[in-house]
């Protein structure tokens, strides 16, 4: 039997319902009206929570509220420990006391080293002040910016109003507008005049450079760009998520993560041996499969696992209820929370053994992997893993799989050699140079193109027919003078050119030769889609 029209009616009265509701938060709130005036530019609407009759803001942007508007005793202030939420001012002391999830732990851990795997600090960081370089340290996600790490539980940093004795200004909307101040824009002369030397260097690389490419222009260069086609692809598979992969809705995380244990595997590493150390882990689900690779028996297993993650995830995964042990395995599946920046490995206990010969310590080998470590935190993890080894630890092998090249750090970056080979600015030698920090950060901005694209999967001949019908009207319109294609190139060369040079790094001062970078997983799975594999050959 067919629909009427009365079966449609709640449904269309809904649709128009919504329609108006999203015109109504376009429009400003008037005097008198309850809705909050801030307006949410990543949506292009104002909030729509409802304010207190005597405020202009709801209670979570009453942080940009004007002094006038909102009394004293209820101000807002951005959590100095977490500033994604605010808190009122004159309950500040006991939320950054017992409340505040982003508290710090009353006692540091030992294996707490701040700032001790930044490839390169500032000039002038141990003796300057926040109120003279804070702006700087707060963009570079250094440890002097880290609320966490700079005040103590329930210190009463705020001096009345948004104002801080450790932190200075905290309202994020004026913090927004100076960095927008004191940013160069780029234009089509800058993007074209660091784009060059890049995509050269990254054709040079992986052997796809014209014979004459110094007369070759940026144009010319980029056709040269092939995706996926640069390193080799190998999509490996392991039984341990087998089940998972063929699951129904979104398989896609478990391919990815049924790949990396693959390559684990394939290059020998799924050995119980090592201790196993996942970066970023969020939740953790990937090592609990790694876990499960490791096939620990009814009789447990000698391995460790550790997840490393600077924030507490709720709904974590755990190996506990899944264990058929006699013992429980809590205690070889191990979190610890804290920035990959300030992370000294060899500090660990669970890494370390007493030689009973000797009375000495020694560290554990270790396999190192992680899917989709962000932007500096790969570069953080590469500089931890070397650490280690310096500290006698012995590094087996690696499996990172690499992403959001736009959050990395000039400060955090592995090779600044590698990066002077491509930049108009830069000594080549490990020296801060602000010109060549300037050219780094639009060079990420630029790296973003890449994975603007559409996948295959989203591909349609249609999407590509009307593609090639508006590059024209694109290309005028972008402030790089580039097309969409173009733009698509030139991001995935900049990912690529950083790339190489965290390879380069790894091959150098991780010792591992064999390290490659690899094409993981298809790009309709992930347009984040390369992974950094190594191992070592002394390893145990």
């Amino acid at each position: 039997m067919g629909a009427t029209a009365e079966d449609h009616e709640p449904q269309n009265k809904r649709a128009k319902t919504n329609r108006d509701k999203s015109e109504y938060l376009t429009q400003a709130p008037v005097d008198g009206d309850s809705r909050c005036h801030f307006f949410v530019a990543g949506k292009g609407r104002y909030c729509r929570l409802l304010t207190k009759a005597e405020n202009k803001y709801c209670g979570e942007h009453m942080v940009v509220s004007d002094s006038g508007s909102a009394k004293s005793a209820m101000r807002r202030v951005p959590c100095p420990y977490d500033p994604s939420h605010s808190v009122d001012l004159g309950k500040l002391k006991k939320h950054m006391e017992s409340l505040c999830n982003s508290r710090p732990p009353a006692i540091r851990p030992a294996f707490t080293n701040i700032d001790c795997n930044v490839s390169l600090l500032p000039p002038g960081y141990a003796e300057k002040s926040f109120d003279e370089c804070g702006q700087l340290w707060s963009e570079e996600a250094l440890a002097k910016a880290d609320a966490r790490l700079m005040v103590p539980p329930g210190e009463r940093i705020y001096l009345g109003t948004t104002s801080s004795k450790v932190f200075g200004d905290l309202n994020p909307s004026s913090h927004e507008q100076q960095a927008r101040t004191n940013s160069a824009p780029l234009n089509e002369a800058t993007v074209r005049r660091l784009l060059r030397p890049v995509v050269t260097a990254y054709l040079q690389s992986v052997s796809a450079t014209p014979e004459d490419v110094e007369s070759a222009e940026l144009d010319d260069l980029l056709e040269l760009v092939r995706l996926t086609e640069d390193f080799p692809v190998d999509s490996c598979t392991h039984s341990a998520l087998e089940e998972r992969s063929h699951a129904k809705t979104n398989p896609k995380h478990a391919l990815q993560q049924s790949s990396l244990i693959g390559h684990l595997e394939k290059r020998g590493l799924l050995d119980k041996r090592y201790a196993f150390i996942e970066f970023g882990a969020g939740k953790g689900e990937l090592s609990v499969y790694v876990h499960a690779a490791l096939n620990p028996g009814p009789e447990g297993s000698d391995s460790s696992i550790i997840l490393v993650d600077r924030k507490n995830f709720r709904q974590k995964y755990n190996i506990g209820e899944q264990d058929s042990a006699a013992e429980p395995l809590h205690h070889r599946f191990e979190r610890i929370y804290i920035d990959i920046r300030d992370l000294d490995l060899s500090k660990i206990p669970t890494l370390q053994t007493i030689d009973p010969a000797t009375g000495a310590i020694q560290l554990r080998p270790i396999v190192a992997y992680s899917k989709h470590l962000c932007g500096a935190a790969t570069d953080l993890t590469i500089k931890c893993l070397e650490r280690y080894q310096q500290a006698g630890g012995s590094v087996a092998g690696v499996a990172i799989a690499l992403c959001c090249h736009q959050v990395c750090k000039y400060s955090m970056y592995v090779d600044h050699m590698h990066l002077s080979t491509a930049t108009t600015h830069g000594s080549g030698a490990s020296e801060w140079c602000d010109s060549q920090r300037d050219e780094f950060q639009h060079l990420t901005t630029m790296s973003s193109w890449a994975v603007n694209a559409p996948t295959p999967s989203q591909s349609t001949d249609d999407q590509q027919q009307q593609q090639q019908d508006g590059q024209g009207a694109d290309q005028a319109a972008h402030y790089s003078g580039l097309s969409f294609d173009q733009r698509m190139r030139a991001g995935h060369a900049v990912k690529r050119f950083l790339d190489i040079g965290r390879l380069a790094f790894v091959r150098q001062n991780l010792g591992m030769k064999d390290a490659a970078l690899v094409y993981y997983t298809t790009r309709s799975t992930s347009p984040e889609n390369l992974a950094l594999l190594g191992t070592t050959t002394t390893a145990p």
